[in-house]
């Protein structure tokens, strides 16, 4: 009853308690659709509390239908709990700057005591202990979930509202720096998008060494600016040990950040040493020719420095060699404007599962400036997907900290 870590002048051992002894109330929300947001009342539902910062998602905001009572009014100290479906124990705790908002009837408000500090109820529930009772007390033979009642009997340990304050006020600080990091992480992103598209139709241009405008844009199909090379449709069931590694279309879409070195952690596989394959190299590009959706398929990797790796193209990929025509960098990059998108949405076949053949990738047309401007524009957008991945990697770190903190400093 006495956490590992803790603040200096605090001592004795903690308390147990309940979700419903630190209550005034548990209270269901409002059971009406949501229709166009009218500039004030907002309404708060599952799917509007973002899954990994517990935060208000603001993006397209809505308001409830009909009449509104104060009765579901979200106040400052109310913490939200999903109460139905995979998000269930979801939480979410109100802060005055998201606005005047109500609560859908598939979530739960915690109206907690003056008592007791709400924060410190909140950081409760981004433990592992609670995760814990929450997939044990949500196993039910239909639709997964936790009532009021449940709720209620949630038992957790407390320590004085002093210690609490303390406690909470940590990592109400070390949120903020997370939020600041997120925040900073996006903006760059959404520089880089725009900045994506102004390069690409050719509102920026760059100069030569001289400050002389480089020659006229080109456009050029894929298959005449490089070749395609062999891939291998290897399943994950035969990743294990073993001195070749291979790029699955799964990786592409969900783990590999779009530039593939020799610090790029990728599968291995288990396959025989003895036969010939087919090794990717510097500069070589990978798409995804398979996704559930195409706001994925086509996505591409690019090799840089693999120091001699022993890697394969795998399932579902295509793999390009581009000749001496065109910077492999620029290629990748010109695979996330929305001039690329729009050939792929009218490319992709398929119904369930969406497909991009290679004869339809080859006809690509790319938009080719010369060489030396090429590499500029790459040497550009490479500068700034660094500091982008710089700013993802400390908030990365942040929030491993935080749950390194909530492991020692919780009880």
């Amino acid at each position: 009853m006495i956490p590992s870590l803790r603040f200096e002048g605090f001592s004795g051992q903690w308390k147990s308690t309940t979700i419903g002894a630190v209550s005034k109330s548990i209270d269901y929300g409002l059971n009406v659709a949501a229709t166009y947001f009218d500039g004030e009342n907002k309404y708060v539902r599952i799917t509007d509390i973002d899954e990994e910062s517990h935060l208000y998602i603001e993006q397209n905001k809505v308001s409830p239908e009909g009449s509104m009572t104060d009765e579901y009014l979200v106040k400052e100290g109310d913490v939200l709990l999903a109460r139905t479906g995979a998000s269930t124990g979801k939480s979410y705790m109100y802060r005055s700057e998201d606005g005047k908002m109500y609560f859908a009837g598939f979530l739960i408000r915690l109206r907690i005591l003056e008592t007791v500090d709400h924060r410190f109820i909140y950081y409760q529930t981004l433990r592992s202990h609670y995760n814990r009772w929450v997939k044990v007390m949500s196993m039910r033979s239909g639709q997964p979930g936790i009532n009021a009642s449940e709720y209620s009997g949630f038992e957790f340990n407390i320590p004085t509202i002093d210690e609490q304050k303390k406690i909470s006020s940590f990592f109400a600080l070390l949120d903020q720096k997370i939020e600041k990091q997120q925040e900073k992480f996006k903006q760059l992103v959404l520089l880089k998008k725009g900045l994506l598209q102004k390069i690409f139709s050719q509102v920026i241009r760059f100069k030569d060494e001289n400050g002389q405008d480089f020659p006229d844009w080109e456009r050029v199909a894929l298959n005449d600016l490089g070749s395609f090379v062999r891939n291998y449709s290897y399943s994950r069931s035969i990743e294990g040990e073993g001195e070749y590694q291979h790029i699955h279309y799964g990786d592409i879409h969900s783990k590999l950040m779009g530039i593939i070195t020799s610090e790029t952690e990728l599968p291995s596989l288990s396959i025989d040493t003895e036969a010939t394959y087919t090794l990717l190299e510097d500069g070589d590009i990978v798409f995804a020719d398979a996704s559930e959706d195409t706001s994925d398929l086509g996505k591409s990797v690019v090799l840089l420095e693999v120091d001699n790796r022993k890697i394969i193209g795998g399932l579902h990929t295509h793999c390009f060699r581009p000749d001496s025509q065109i910077d492999s960098l620029f290629l990748h990059y010109f695979t996330q404007t929305t001039e690329y998108r729009k050939f792929i949405n009218v490319n992709a076949n398929g119904v369930s599962v969406f497909g991009l053949s290679k004869p339809a990738l080859s006809s690509l047309e790319i938009p080719l400036p010369d060489i030396n401007e090429q590499r500029k524009i790459s040497s550009f957008l490479y500068k700034l997907s660094q500091k982008i991945e710089l700013l993802k990697k400390r908030k990365t770190e942040l929030e491993v900290m935080k749950k390194g903190f909530i492991s020692q400093m919780f009880v």
